[in-house]
């Protein structure tokens, strides 16, 4: 029995050459990201900005297939546009808990602009503004309505994460003025 065994795990070593396949990075590499959900931070305080969707289910058996939302975002008295800092919080789903501040980008001003550069589909397609650079970054109050919206989760200058599962806690405001708190769970998974 264990020379057959022995010799099985010679045959296989040997002949690891002969499988055609795609090797997977297991720690980071290119991604496609998915959102699970949505929501408010939990400090009950009411925001000029506030966010309010429904994803659909992600498919991992058709991963190419665009996530729908549903919602609305919704912004009252305060323009969001360049004069605004941003900070993003990213915390990492570990060892059955979260990990916090995984990830911690600042931004002291162009919090508009980073919108649009690091999330163009979603910046096009649910805040209705055009993605190119020469127009200016102001996306003015109102409720901007999402109905069953294909949206891309692609961050074209961020091309390779870790894979796992995120917390991203985004803040925005003006001088010490918070206006935006938000938070989205998502995975990253390899993209083959």
């Amino acid at each position: 029995m264990s020379i057959r065994l022995v010799a099985l795990a010679l045959l296989t070593l040997l002949c690891k050459d002969g499988i055609h396949g795609k090797a997977i990075n297991s720690f980071a590499g290119p991604y496609i990201a998915y959102i699970e959900r949505f929501y408010m931070c939990e400090n009950n305080v009411a925001m000029a900005w506030r966010v309010y969707f429904r994803t659909s289910h992600f498919n991992p058996q058709k991963p190419r297939e665009l996530q729908r939302l549903t919602g609305n975002v919704t912004g009252v008295n305060v323009a969001l546009d360049d004069s605004l800092w941003c900070k993003v919080y990213f915390d990492v789903w570990a060892q059955n808990q979260w990990k916090e501040n995984a990830f911690v980008f600042k931004f002291q001003d162009k919090a508009c602009t980073m919108l649009r550069v690091l999330t163009p589909d979603y910046y096009e397609k649910i805040l209705n503004q055009s993605a190119s650079a020469e127009s200016a970054c102001i996306i003015k109050p109102g409720i901007y309505v999402a109905y069953n919206t294909p949206v891309k989760w692609e961050f074209p200058k961020i091309p390779i994460m870790p894979y796992g599962r995120y917390k991203a806690k985004i803040f925005s405001g003006k001088g010490k003025k918070q206006l935006v708190c938000l938070s989205a769970e998502m995975v990253f998974i390899p993209k083959v």
